[in-house]
């Protein structure tokens, strides 16, 4: 991608520096690349994280994370688990700047990003992307095997999303891929890797592929892995609705341009339902109990049913609260569950 000479004064009109959290004691030639890795939006850091726990809820309710995990060791999981969401994010989120560059600056709400406002270079946001990347080795190097495969495969789906919005009207559907395979990764952390004797290379290929498919485990995270995947169309097509009148100017592809003001909420109640559904079904096969059922299931169908209902597609702020916190609702009823079931039931005796 060729570098843009950008007309400062357009680009930055309205641009504020973040004063909030790390922002304060940064220099200034820091901060736009901590905005790269939005430091300054935590909305986006839930809508990662919360996979994350839920994989960690999930895995910590099978053997063997049921037999040794305590309060301390979940508590230095999740804590490492932030740690890398925050890495991970950075750099998926520098990857998506810099392909969107000439997009973003069509787009109001994207103008003052880094690099659409000519902050950073392109080169020097690639630049940026490999270091991120070294760090992110790095925290996953105490781990081997089927976890940096998983984090390999995990870092390719998200690559892969920046480009779909131009070739395709289902690029949350592909992010959808990318951010719930975190379930996938947090299970092989602990041992509970469902797709282990896919690397098996002492059998067929076919039988790896027989057994998998037979197995609880990878039937069960299949179900919430694709719970994780609707639940992630729903809050980003609600998300890209900020942006509903420029992408339509812009030429941007998503869900949200596709189904238009009018069609979005009957579609997204319906893929709410599919991943009510899922999660039931992702239950039933772990042997999961009432706990998860009446927290995990119950209050995920209620909230989701709430933010259906509620958000005014309309109305920018309306789509960005119900991305942030009435979507943080969600995840949090759905971890809640999880974490309940096991300190209550698996942590009985």
């Amino acid at each position: 991608m060729m570098a843009v000479t950008v007309p400062q004064d357009n680009i930055i009109k309205g641009y504020k520096k973040p004063n909030h959290g790390i922002f304060r004691f940064l220099p200034d030639s820091w901060v736009p690349y901590a905005e790269l890795m939005r430091l300054d939006r935590l909305s986006g850091f839930w809508a990662f994280y919360w996979h994350y726990l839920i994989g960690l809820g999930y895995a910590i309710n099978l053997p063997p994370a049921s037999q040794f995990m305590d309060f301390k060791a979940l508590v230095h999981t999740a804590a490492y688990l932030g740690l890398w969401t925050t890495i991970f994010r950075g750099i998926t989120c520098t990857w998506n700047d810099n392909l969107d560059q000439d997009l973003d600056r069509q787009v109001a709400r994207c103008r003052a990003r880094p690099i659409a406002r000519g902050a950073v270079t392109t080169s020097k946001a690639h630049m940026f992307t490999i270091a991120q990347m070294a760090v992110g080795a790095y925290t996953l190097s105490p781990f081997q095997g089927s976890v940096l495969i998983h984090a390999t495969i995990n870092g390719a789906l998200l690559f892969i999303y920046p480009l779909l919005k131009r070739c395709t009207d289902f690029p949350q559907v592909e992010l959808g891929f990318g951010l719930s395979y975190a379930i996938f990764i947090v299970a092989a952390i602990l041992g509970n890797d469902p797709f282990m004797s896919l690397w098996d290379s002492s059998t067929d290929f076919s039988d790896r592929l027989s057994k998998i498919a037979a197995s609880p485990l990878a039937q069960s995270s299949g179900f919430l892995y694709a719970a994780g995947i609707f639940w992630c169309i729903i809050f980003d097509t609600v998300y890209a609705h900020q942006d509903y009148e420029d992408d339509l100017k812009a030429g941007v592809r998503g869900l949200a341009v596709r189904l238009g003001r009018n069609g979005t909420k009957p579609a997204l109640l319906l893929t709410a339902a599919v991943q009510v559904y899922c999660l039931v079904l992702a239950g039933q096969h772990a042997g999961l109990g009432t706990l998860y059922y009446t927290f995990s299931c119950g209050g995920a169908a209620g909230v989701l049913a709430t933010m259906l209902w509620a958000v005014k597609l309309d109305n920018s702020s309306s789509c960005a609260w119900w991305f942030g916190p009435g979507n943080s609702c969600v995840g949090a009823t759905v971890t809640v569950g999880l974490f309940a079931e096991f300190f209550v039931s698996k942590r009985s005796y």
